[in-house]
């Protein structure tokens, strides 16, 4: 039930906004009209320096953050962060020579935005066909395409890496590059995309910049060379999982199930694993123990309690899956590092050795 002050303070907070709407209106929101209205003047000459008008325009913070909940200023802002990208690259044709109005514009962005979105979630079947015309007709840039990624879909790296398959299939060399790159500076940490624009460099014989990229990967043992392919996908699936894609968890122990990967390659993989959340490896090495797979769930609880020394729960499911494989010992050991056990951890280390005990005397 709403109580009377707190009906009040409502009344009060809704009759404040409503003040506050009539003020920007008064104020501000005449001039929406002249303002668009210019824009699109300057849209219309269509010389750089117009541009530059338009430009300073959306520079000026002040004029911003009067306008910066109306929808055709909010947009007109990320379009204008394109266009500085662009024109501080010399890119030519720009984003704002796409239309001469205002409309025009976010028209354009609008309709970029719901192809991406198709293509995102796998919607019509000549997607992927619209969204290469549309890349042609609007001379879609690089810095076009990394906005949009990083304002405008929803699942940036299920997005980047579709991208990423087909402009390397379609031979689209410069955005192939840049979606790379892409990924390399917003969801690092993936061997596989390190590599390959390694490769790119030193292709192009700038071996500098090939071996810095290089040596972000660490060096793979001689034992497992063979199984580069193999240890560059598992850790894939560990990057996805790391950056929370749905479904990644799961994937990891069908990789393992499907490969066969031995305990050599998921211990390498997991020794260079960057996450420290111990959270991170419980949930591997459960889906692990529930796919009868306890030698790699064991691996992973080992790198779990590196991220959190005497973790109880780390500890404990070590101690079960030592009593599963018949080590009794290793269990109490692992027991014997929880500094302070719960009620629960106790029971369970008198229950190993009374188990032991029974071992121990038949």
């Amino acid at each position: 039930m709403i109580e009377e002050k707190d009906y009040k303070s409502t009344e009060q907070e809704a009759l404040a906004e409503e003040q506050r709407e009539r003020e920007w209106q008064e104020t501000w929101g005449k001039d929406i009209n002249l303002y668009l209205a210019k824009i699109d003047g300057l849209l219309a000459e269509g010389s750089s320096e117009s541009r530059m008008k338009i430009k300073d325009m959306f520079g000026d913070r002040e004029f911003f953050e009067h306008y910066k909940q109306v929808d055709a200023f909010a947009i007109m802002f990320v379009i204008m962060s394109i266009y500085e990208l662009e024109d501080a690259r010399g890119v030519s044709p720009t984003i704002l020579e796409q239309a001469d109005t205002v409309e025009g514009l976010l028209d354009v962005f609008f309709q970029f935005k719901m192809i991406l979105y198709r293509l995102d979630f796998n919607v019509g079947r000549e997607t992927r066909a619209e969204f290469l015309s549309f890349l042609k007709e609007h001379s879609v840039s690089t810095n076009w395409m990394g906005v949009m990624l990083t304002t405008s879909v929803l699942r940036p790296l299920t997005m980047a890496l579709k991208l990423e398959k087909i402009f390397d299939d379609e031979g689209l060399q410069q955005l192939w590059l840049s979606i790379l790159l892409f990924l390399q500076e917003y969801l690092p940490g993936n061997y596989r995309v390190t590599a390959r624009i390694a490769a790119i460099y030193r292709e192009n014989g700038q071996t500098v910049a090939a071996e810095g990229y290089q040596k972000r990967i660490p060096e793979i043992p001689d034992e497992l060379q063979a199984q580069k392919e193999l240890v560059f996908e598992c850790q894939e699936l560990l990057w996805k999982m790391q950056y929370k894609e749905a479904g990644a968890d799961r994937s990891i122990v069908k990789f393992i199930k499907q490969q066969e990967a031995d305990n050599a390659l998921w211990e390498f993989v997991l020794e260079h694993c960057v996450v420290q959340e111990k959270e991170y490896y419980l949930r591997m090495a459960e889906l692990l123990l529930d796919a009868e797979e306890a030698e790699k769930a064991e691996i992973a609880l080992k790198r779990s309690l590196q991220s959190a020394p005497g973790d109880e729960i780390t500890l404990c499911l070590l101690a079960e899956v030592a009593v599963k494989s018949g080590n009794i010992d290793n269990a109490l050991a692992y027991l014997s590092q929880i500094e302070n056990p719960s009620e629960l951890a106790v029971k369970f280390q008198k229950t190993c050795m009374e188990l032991k005990e029974r071992r121990q005397y038949g």
